[in-house]
């Protein structure tokens, strides 16, 4: 219980609305999406938090005076050592909400930002406001992050020193609460967490003071530290917690996720798969109940790409060809989920799907994709000649060389494109003037925002008063700084800087891709031996399974040995044996074909057997003394893995819309509107903070620009604002046509609607900017909440366009 006064109290809440004023960005108009709290505040989650099942069992007491505060704090906490930093934080402003004058949970909303520091530091601020009302064991706790964050003049420490001193700050409350097994945790995680600035002397060390939390707790989620410490060095060692991560908090997907790096290394695949697959039904069932999108979720994308990965690994393409698309059709987001960048959802996806159809030679089923919404032409350079590179090998199987040559002729043509841009990029950085800075030009929105303001000043002045000029005092809006998937804050603008295609890592240059190609081409038409040799030396950093069927096809003496040398290359899992097994037959080779055939058989046990290359196996079976279709061994029984649930019960494994809520308000008629009057119609919800917010303002206008377009597609808009019946048509009045806005404005002040799209910051009771697309069949397509408005309309007119005309979609609608 707290034993300080209630003057203390007030001291400190006067403080922290001090420092709120202080850290609070000026806007020029009164948003009310912003939190009163200070910039931090307006992003993470704003919505309530929910006691959950599943997050670990925490015992971590802090000074407060709400036991539902202590749970939550506890509750976030095992979310942290989970990696849940999204719901963590959220678990966090919950305790805060139910006891403002507790620290800790300050602190915890620090910790679940240690990516992000311009965000701790601000959490941490808020901390040491009321560190006075926290026991001597918090406030040691609190000090750990002030000195981290230490930003005084005189602090010349660079990173290694400040992790240095991050982990024995940790070991001093070690050394002062013994049997504190969070601070044993916190530090076992630090250390390695550090390993990169600062690396491990002694991870025997490590383990040793693990081994003490478990002594102590043996169901406490630290089995997650134990796994990332012998990671990269002797994975066996982790093997008990591999049996345990993810049972002891089965309600977070990282933590079932984590057992899988361990059996990778072990190439134990189908352990790895199973977790893999563990996380993405975890992660699947948590975002459909929560309205959260996929790559808001951190590892969310990882966890796919490499859980297609480790199908691969087992011969599970028909698994992995399903993952990835479901990737592909995940919702996009201009910063959280595009294909500029590589660690999302929709750039994996594309690049999975591409792998596992050429790795398995599945040519008609690539072909059959191509130039669908799965496979379409991209602008993004790396995606493109990845695709391109794809189908020209499609075509050069089924013998196309007429084809093949057009595959050739667009990668020349985007080479050619690609060099333009760079020649340009160079040229341009050559000719700007040195040492003068740029003054930064006004934009379209600086003006949209100018006249918008002066409309409202004038809309909300009296009747009988005169229009009034807006001051000249008035403060241009800030771009506030947004926290993209990486956890990083990014820049905020109304059409966010797409990644230059020329500074992404290309994992199929084109120049390699050309080689091959024209290799293949030569091969085709039968060109001069020396001419195809040649063409394949230009080609040596192919695929080495590609280039030894390249020379095989020669059939001369000297290529059969180049074959086989690179046969000797493949990689020793089950696809490059595979390959090496029938390459060494055809090179009469049969012992060492018997060999790598032997070691397939081990690892079989879980291929499509449709594969082309699986039907090859069974027709060299017989000629290596093995059944025809029955040459595989049976899977291993594992006695290592703990008790594990049925993979159903823990959620789908592909992601799928959810239901979308019901929606009502009262329109500019004054009669009622809801979500009954669409049925059966696309539609795209706008969730406005209020006729006075310039945002919302350009927001409506924005999309009064496009909305032809939504007609179009037959999507209809619909907005919705906590204003009054009565107050509707001031909204009207910034409308470009004196008709008003083409799209209904719909009041829903008693924010059951708003509350119902998460469109609500339910600690500050507070309405937020939100967007949302509903299909034809009530399922929620897209949704964005925010502290901002989503102001790009043409983003999503295209991505509508996109969702709704998927396969799946489709399918849904008939």
């Amino acid at each position: 219980m707290r034993v300080q006064s209630g003057n203390t109290m007030s001291t400190a809440r006067t403080l922290f609305l001090a420092f709120a004023c202080l850290s609070r960005p000026l806007y020029a108009d009164d948003d009310p999406a912003h939190s009163k709290h200070g910039e931090a505040f307006d992003e993470g989650p704003r919505q309530a938090a929910v006691l959950m099942l599943g997050t670990g069992k925490i015992h971590f007491p802090i000074t407060t005076q709400s036991k539902e505060a202590q749970q939550f704090f506890e509750q976030g906490v095992g979310q942290l050592h989970g990696f849940w930093y999204y719901e963590s934080e959220r678990s966090f402003r919950q305790a805060a909400a139910l006891d403002p004058e507790a620290a800790m949970p300050f602190w915890g909303m620090a910790m679940a930002n240690l990516n992000n520091e311009k965000r701790a530091k601000a959490f941490v601020a808020a901390a040491l406001l009321r560190k006075h009302t926290a026991s001597a064991r918090e406030q040691a706790w609190i000090e750990t992050l002030r000195h981290f964050y230490n930003e005084a003049a005189d602090d010349k420490r660079d990173k290694k020193q400040r992790a240095l001193d991050y982990i024995s700050d940790l070991e001093t409350i070690v050394q002062d609460n013994p049997n504190d097994i969070e601070a044993k945790a916190f530090l076992a995680w630090k250390i390695y967490d550090a390993n990169g600035l600062a690396p491990i002397t002694s991870k025997q060390a490590v383990d040793t003071i693990l081994d003490q939390i478990f002594a102590a707790q043996p169901d406490h989620p630290a089995y997650h530290y134990r796994i990332h410490l012998w990671d990269s060095s002797k994975p066996k060692l982790a093997l008990g917690a591999t049996a345990l991560c993810g049972q002891v908090a089965p309600g977070i997907a990282h933590m079932w996720h984590m057992p899988g790096h361990t059996f990778s290394k072990l190439k134990r695949f189908d352990d790895a798969a199973w977790q893999q697959e563990a996380a993405t039904r975890c992660d699947h069932a948590y975002m459909i109940r929560s309205l959260v999108l996929p790559d808001r979720i951190h590892n969310y994308a990882h966890n796919e790409e490499w859980l297609i990965r480790t199908w691969n690994e087992q011969g599970r393409a028909s698994d992995g060809i399903a993952l990835a698309k479901a990737l592909i059709e995940n919702p996009r987001h201009p910063e959280l989920n595009n294909l500029d960048k590589q660690s999302t959802s929709a750039s994996y996806g594309r690049t999975r799907l591409l792998d596992t159809l050429v790795l398995w030679e599945l040519w008609p089923q690539l072909l059959q994709l191509n130039d669908s919404p799965y496979l379409q032409p991209v602008v993004q350079t790396r995606h493109e000649v990845a695709r391109l590179c794809a189908v020209g090998l499609a075509q050069y199987s089924q013998n196309n060389s007429k084809a093949l040559a057009s595959s050739i002729a667009a990668l020349e043509a985007l080479e050619k494109k690609d060099q333009q841009a760079t020649d340009k990029k160079t040229a341009e950085a050559k000719a700007k003037p040195a040492d003068k800075p740029a003054t930064p030009a006004s934009t379209p929105t600086d003006k949209v925002n100018k006249e918008v303001r002066k409309a409202i000043t004038v809309a909300n002045q009296p009747a009988a008063s005169p229009p009034q000029k807006a001051t000249p005092t008035a403060k241009k809006i800030p771009v506030v700084a947004t926290i993209g998937a990486d956890g990083k804050p990014k820049p905020s603008t109304t059409q966010p800087a797409a990644k230059p295609a020329a500074n992404l890592d290309q994992k199929q240059p084109i120049a390699q891709a050309l080689a091959e190609l024209r290799a293949a081409q030569l091969i085709l038409d039968k060109a001069p031996a020396e001419k195809i040799r040649a063409a394949l030396v230009l080609a040596k950093d192919s695929p080495k399974d590609r280039l030894a069927h390249y020379y095989l096809r020669l059939g001369e003496k000297a290529d059969k040995t180049k074959a086989g040398e690179l046969a000797g290359q493949l990689t020793q899992d089950l696809h490059g044996l595979a390959i090496q097994a029938e390459l060494y037959l055809a090179l009469d080779r049969k012992d060492e074909a018997k060999k790598a055939f032997e070691q397939v058989r081990e690892r079989a046990f879980a291929m499509n057997r449709d594969l082309p290359l699986a039907k090859r196996l069974d027709d060299l079976a017989p000629r290596l003394g093995f059944t025809h279709d029955n040459w595989s061994k049976p899977a291993p029984v594992r006695t290592d893995v703990g008790q594990r649930p049925s993979l159903d019960s823990l959620g789908p494994v592909h992601w799928h819309a959810p239901a979308a809520p019901a929606w009502a308000g009262t329109g500019l008629d004054g009669k009622p509107v809801s979500s009954a009057d669409y049925a059966g119609k696309p539609t795209l919800l706008l969730f406005y903070v209020g006729h006075n917010c310039v945002h919302c303002v350009n927001q409506l206008k924005a999309f009064e620009t496009i909305a032809p377009e939504f007609k179009k597609l037959g999507i209809a808009i619909v907005a919705l604002s906590p204003d009054t019946p009565e107050e509707l048509p001031k909204a009207q009045k910034y409308a470009a046509s004196k008709s008003g806005f083409p799209f209904p404005l719909v009041s829903a002040q008693s924010m059951e609607t708003f509350r119902a799209y998460r469109a609500y910051d339910d600690f500050e009771k507070l309405p937020l900017h939100a967007a949302a697309l509903i299909d034809a069949g009530k399922q929620l397509r897209w949704l964005d909440v925010s502290y901002k408005p989503f102001m790009e309309a043409k983003f999503l007119l295209e991505e509508s366009q996109r969702l709704l005309g998927l396969p799946s979609v489709q399918v849904a609608k008939q």
